[in-house]
């Protein structure tokens, strides 16, 4: 009787763990993803690719979506729908997304004008520093993973700007606080505003240009209303993929495991499309009209910047630290 006992608890026990097997293997994750960039910008093909590639390999356990643009409000709103868990994940600039948040203000340094050398640096930085990244943002809520570059940046205007002095009084966007601090240090005033807010603005003339890749610049047509772009390539930026963590870690281990393969995957194609979209993207905005320019004197405009440095790094020494580390990347 003993042993018949036994047997039979050990079956109940087991057909317990089956079914929950079975449990986590039926049920089905929802998955909304979303940037502030353009569908048509290398950002969001790689974020559609995404998209793709989780549907595809999860079998249909993660239905997974994407949003573009401002769909679901500007960045700093997407932000804060990812930390409260109305939004699995978003891509943003770590600087103007967590950045903006209490203990992640060092992520700022991300844009810092003329700091990384060129793209291939800057994407070991983004990779070497990922664990550095994600101590910050795990306070909010999120966990980082794949930074991905949006190419060395320059400027676009609506008056022509050859040489720093042509910076003097123009009125440029800039995204965050360092933008606007490096705007003031080339003689221009900044005004700050979301990217999806730069074309009726420019349009408007409410400011005289704005900054970014020929990539992003294209992709979102800015060139409609600046027809003067100068090859400055003062900042990279980059967007991470900020999982709500919550929402990661709720996965089973076989699900996570996707995901994040599927980041890894997206962000190669990213990588990939973004080198040539830079090309294709220039030679596009000058078959609009737009006047190209080389910047001559960029040893001026990197002199006029350099003070910013001792400015931030004054804020406290997590700024250091941060400095420290993302400058020690070769």
């Amino acid at each position: 009787m003993k042993k018949l006992l036994t047997v039979l608890l050990v079956m109940v026990l087991a057909g317990s763990l089956f079914a929950q097997g079975a449990s986590e293997t039926s049920k089905t994750y929802t998955l909304r993803a979303s940037t502030n960039l353009a569908a048509t910008s290398t950002v969001g093909k790689g974020l559609t690719k995404f998209v793709e590639l989780v549907n595809e390999k999860s079998n249909g356990r993660i239905q997974a979506t994407c949003n573009h643009g401002a769909e679901l409000g500007n960045q700093a709103e997407q932000v804060s729908m990812a930390m409260l868990g109305d939004l699995e994940l978003v891509l943003a600039a770590p600087g103007t997304g967590p950045g903006a948040y209490q203990g992640c203000e060092p992520l700022l340094l991300f844009e810092f004008p003329f700091l990384f050398k060129d793209n291939d640096q800057y994407r070991r930085v983004m990779k070497a520093v990922e664990p550095e990244v994600n101590e910050m943002v795990n306070s909010l809520g999120l966990t980082a993973m794949c930074g991905q570059s949006q190419g060395s940046r320059d400027i676009l205007t609506n008056v022509p700007v050859t040489k720093l002095a042509d910076m003097k009084n123009l009125i440029m966007r800039g995204p965050n606080a360092v933008y606007i601090s490096m705007f003031e240090s080339l003689g221009a005033a900044g005004i700050t505003m979301d990217w999806n807010e730069i074309y009726t603005a420019m349009q408007q003339k409410v400011c005289n240009g704005c900054e970014g890749s020929p990539s992003s610049l294209n992709a979102s047509s800015f060139q409609d209303n600046g027809k003067y772009l100068a090859i400055t390539n003062h900042i990279i930026a980059c967007v991470y993929y900020f999982f709500n963590t919550e929402w990661l870690n709720s996965l089973p281990a076989d699900l996570r495991d996707i995901v994040v393969e599927c980041a890894r995957e997206a962000t190669a194609y990213q990588e990939q499309i973004d080198d040539a979209d830079q090309t294709a993207a220039l030679e596009h905005m000058k078959s609009q009209g737009v006047t190209v320019t080389v910047i001559e004197d960029i040893a001026d405009w990197k002199a006029a910047c350099s003070g910013m440095t001792q400015q931030y790094l004054s804020k406290g020494q997590n700024w250091v630290d941060f400095y420290n580390v993302l400058t020690s990347i070769d």
